[in-house]
């Protein structure tokens, strides 16, 4: 008797219930969003590199983006492992008795989470319909389609299953072999993206540019600022560096300050080195920022400005009347 009053309290410690139970079930279902959301982010940005033309708000954008694909890549390789750990805690315990299978907790987050994925199948048809409808008939939004499709019915499949007995989970193998089968189709796609993936060094250079560019910009509207005020451009860019104080007149990377030459009563030229081109994937070419109006080559690049007075914008053109 004395040794059945020592032994089942270590028993009941072992049970995961309450606030630790609900721990464990909010971190699984947590992890399994950025999961399903990061592998299907990394099958858009496939899809998008192979595809490259979408129409998107009634205009037709390149929509592949270096900065996304690594923004999925970093969040499978945090939440991948966290999300298989703790899949493997809760299977082992409720093989062991340890975690109610029948616990309210799971109950009411599997509902919450199968809600959630018939929520984004919705979402998704509808998203589908009304692209379809403004014209994106391409098999690259199709196939983003698809691919949600095939995340949510997936998950949905693996909780219903589990939803349908209480034993599924420990002795049922279609969930392990549903958790194998995402693994793989997991690693597979994390690898696919090294073929596409710019190199951390690449990525360095184009931030280098990046901040050229902008420097360049901040130094047009100083000089506008400037020949407002004087009438006259500034002698060199230490003199306007002293009429605005916050622009940056070295390049980032060398120290030496950008060449700055007076072509005339109101034009004059900016030159900087530039470590690799404005085509190589940099976002942002509409009409209006500084990446569509300086275009540049790997190695140095001259850019010639002209200082505008208020009024002497050029005029828009204006589309001819329609007879009434």
């Amino acid at each position: 008797m004395t040794q059945q009053n020592q032994t089942s309290p270590t028993a009941r410690d072992k049970t995961v219930k309450g606030p630790k139970a609900l721990f464990w079930y909010l971190t699984l279902f947590f992890t399994l969003g950025i999961t399903a959301f990061s592998t299907g982010g990394l099958w858009f940005q496939f899809i998008n590199k192979w595809i490259p033309r979408e129409v998107r708000f009634d205009q037709v954008v390149e929509p592949f983006s270096q900065s996304v694909l690594k923004g999925q890549m970093a969040a499978l390789i945090v939440a991948v492992p966290v999300f298989f750990t703790f899949l493997i805690f809760i299977r082992r315990s409720l093989k062991k008795n340890n975690l109610a299978a029948d616990s309210k907790i799971r109950l009411w987050i599997t509902y919450v989470i199968l809600f959630i994925v018939i929520a984004i199948a919705v979402g998704d048809l509808i998203s589908t319909t009304f692209a379809l409808l403004s014209g994106e008939f391409t098999t690259r939004f199709l196939l983003k389609s698809l691919s949600i499709l095939i995340i949510v019915a997936w998950i949905f499949s693996y909780f219903w299953l589990e939803l349908r007995s209480e034993t599924t989970l420990t002795n049922s193998k279609i969930p392990r072999l549903m958790g194998i089968i995402s693994l793989v189709i997991i690693i597979i796609s994390f690898i696919g993206t090294f073929f596409i993936v710019e190199s951390p060094a690449q990525a360095r250079r184009k931030a280098y540019d990046r901040t050229r560019i902008n420097n360049l910009q901040e130094i047009t509207y100083a000089v506008n600022d400037y020949y407002l005020e004087n009438e006259t451009l500034p002698n060199s860019l230490n003199e306007l560096e002293s009429f605005r104080t916050y622009i940056q007149i070295v390049d980032p990377k060398t120290g030496q300050a950008y060449e700055y030459k007076v072509v005339d009563e109101n034009s004059y030229e900016l030159c900087a080195e530039f470590d690799t081109s404005s085509e190589e994937g940099i976002q942002d070419k509409y009409y209006g920022s500084p990446y569509a109006e300086f275009v540049y080559q790997g190695g140095r690049n001259c850019f010639t400005k002209k200082a505008i007075l208020p009024g002497q914008e050029p005029k828009m053109l204006r589309a001819p009347e329609v007879p009434q």
